[in-house]
């Protein structure tokens, strides 16, 4: 599990990487604790909304009924009522009598009929009142004014009225059931009917007392709300489960479209007056549902409304959230961001610093070397400048140590010169002597006095210090003295040429370079049959800002074994601090290719070839300034 950690790349992707995380986490955390109170708090509020609602659909239903409910105690409790009862209502059967052959029954009844037609007038409690004695004759007022005569028994409401005994019954009669002419208008419409047996002083059935109320005007407040609102559906039913609301309606025609809802709400098994989501199996959606039953009717008021349209602001907190989470994690990823360059700029600004810093910036003075390891801005945390003064503490301890392993490689490398120059003078001093050896022995008294002048004139030369080199000048004045000496032994088998650019002759080389390259000639290039040439000439590249001199002989050339070991030396002798063994005897070519390195550096150069057309050429040079100053 560790092995598959992932690595970052950079401090500041970590810091970005764990700053984010922490920071999205704890936002989502927030997040989501605070949707999950407001959706809650919205939640609840749908429900109390629902609730509250239902509640007063009940409360209005409530009303409604208990108008209905005292107009039928009105009546059952009217001394007219009783009266009309006790005379008129219940005549023995079949001893009916008209209204046209009795003038005090109809006086006494329209007096009844005017009676409860005011009630009915003054309040609008009802459509319809109805007063049946138990043969079946009946008094009504309101929609219809007068007696007839009906089978009480196969009134929908007689058997549970009778069987109540005193209590109400409220049912829904459709236009059919009504006894005509009762039916007002069209002959379907609904009508709710309150219905309680009315009892003498003795408690005696005498008959019922009907109270009709149209369905659209009771449940009007139900259509308002309805129309208001499409989402919003409403239900009431009895406590018979007989649905009462919603009416036949044109679009469905009849109430057994209904039928399937009324299953889910019949089967309900949840606790009244709390939302419960449920499928509608009209709409096939999802819809919420409260219930409540009133305690005065017994009837069950069923509210249902869409989801989404109860949920609509729960539904826009959802998207306000949403967008407002992306914005936030946006946000927390640029904070992020510049909080982690902010903590690791001043890193990066040292990071930077010590790329660009090389070993020629360490050179430089130290107050130059100190400024530029200089952090401008190492930023406001504590540990950042903390390091950034380390740093500089570093790089100063760093610049000084530089300059002090730069002194002591300069005092090295001046000591190193002093040691090959001086294995050179012994050298020379060793080669003209045995020349002069020669010469005495050959009684050359003239040529030995110029011979001696020369050589005092050239040990003058060699005995200066010349640590800091000397105008090319100078070492060719030194060569021709050289020549001068080896001209008086040979006479005129020596021949020699200068052709050196007038430019060359003020540039600084090391003392005795040039030199050795003729007296190396004159001991290996005159193997051959007289006359000896030899030929310096010089080259100046300004561009390149360089130097060569080539010293060239028509001696037999190199051996190819020698050639290819001297040159194989001078390739493996790169490291120009590196002392090589040097011997007197043989070791002028070698002596001044060391030399070379130690004076020009990477700059110094040294080539060897055999010529064609017979001899050796040699070439040596280096930069118009040296490399180590």
């Amino acid at each position: 599990m560790w092995g598959l950690r992932y690595r970052f790349g950079t401090l500041q992707q970590s810091l970005f990487a764990y700053y984010s995380a922490v920071f999205i986490i704890f936002s989502l955390i927030v997040a989501g604790l605070l949707y999950a109170f407001l959706a809650s708090d919205i939640r609840n509020r749908s429900e109390e909304q629902q609730r509250q609602l239902g509640v007063s659909i009940v409360g209005n239903l409530d009303q409604e009924v208990v108008k209905m409910n005292n107009f039928s105690m009105n009546i059952v409790y009217s001394n007219l009522v009783k009266e009309h009862f006790s005379h008129y209502l219940a005549p023995a059967e079949g001893n009916e009598q008209a209204l046209s052959n009795d003038p005090t029954l109809y006086k006494d009844t329209t007096t009844l009929i005017d009676v409860i037609l005011a009630i009915i007038s003054s309040s609008n409690t009802a459509k319809q009142a109805n007063i049946y004695d138990v043969n079946g004759k009946m008094l009504g007022a309101g929609a219809f004014n007068g007696q007839r005569s009906v089978n009480l028994k196969e009134r929908p409401w007689y058997q549970e009225t009778w069987e109540r005994s005193g209590w109400r019954v409220i049912r829904l009669l459709e236009g059919g059931a009504l006894p005509m002419p009762t039916g007002e208008g069209k002959s379907d419409q609904p009508y709710i009917s309150l219905t309680r047996v009315y009892k003498d002083g003795n408690y005696v059935s005498q008959g019922v007392v009907e109270i009709l109320q149209s369905a659209t005007d009771l449940f009007q407040h139900l259509n308002e709300l309805q129309a208001s609102n499409e989402d919003l559906r409403i239900y009431v039913m009895d406590e018979r489960n007989t649905l009462l609301y919603p009416l036949t309606s044109a679009k469905s025609g009849s109430r057994m479209d209904h039928s399937e809802v009324m299953d889910v709400i019949v089967h309900r098994a949840f606790p009244s007056e709390t939302m419960q989501e449920v499928t509608d199996p009209l709409m096939k959606s999802k819809q919420m549902m409260t219930y409540m039953t009133s305690q005065e009717t017994g009837w069950t008021v069923v509210v249902m409304q869409s989801k989404q349209s109860l949920f609509a602001n729960l539904n826009r907190l959802a998207l306000m959230f949403i967008g407002a989470t992306l914005a936030t994690l946006m946000l927390i990823l640029i904070l992020s961001y510049l909080i982690s360059k902010r903590v690791t700029l001043p890193l990066h600004r040292l990071q930077r610093i010590i790329q660009k810093t090389g070993e020629n910036d360490l050179v430089t003075n130290p107050d130059s070397g100190q400024l530029l390891f200089k952090l401008e801005h190492p930023g406001s945390i504590r540990e950042m400048d903390e390091l950034n003064d380390t740093f500089i503490r570093l790089n100063q301890q760093l610049v000084q140590s530089f300059q002090d392993r730069l002194a002591m490689k300069s005092q090295e490398t001046e000591a190193r010169l002093l040691a090959l120059q001086s294995q050179m003078n012994p050298h020379f001093l060793y080669n003209n002597i045995t020349n002069i050896s020669i010469m005495a022995e050959e009684g050359m008294n003239e040529q030995i006095v110029a011979f001696c002048a020369n050589i005092a004139s050239m040990l003058r030369y060699i005995s200066t210090p010349g640590k800091n080199g000397v105008p090319l000048s100078q070492e060719l004045d030194y060569c021709e003295r050289y020549l001068e000496c080896m001209k008086i032994r040979f006479e005129d088998d020596l021949h020699y040429e200068f052709h050196i650019p007038e430019e060359m002759k003020y540039i600084q080389v090391p003392m005795l370079m040039v030199q050795p390259l003729l007296e190396n000639a004159m001991k290996y290039g005159l193997g051959d049959t007289p006359p000896w040439k030899l030929n310096i000439t010089g080259e100046l590249d300004a561009v390149q800002q360089t130097w060569q001199i080539h010293v060239e002989d028509n001696g037999p050339g190199m051996e190819p074994e020698a050639l290819a070991k001297i040159m194989h030396y001078i390739e493996q002798s790169q490291e120009w601090e590196r002392m090589p063994d040097l011997e007197i005897n043989g070791m002028g070519l070698k002596n001044i290719w060391v030399r070379l390195k130690l004076w020009y550096g990477t700059a110094a150069h040294m080539q060897i070839t055999n010529k064609p057309s017979g001899g050796v050429q040699i070439t040596i040079g280096g930069s118009i300034r040296k490399e180590h100053d």
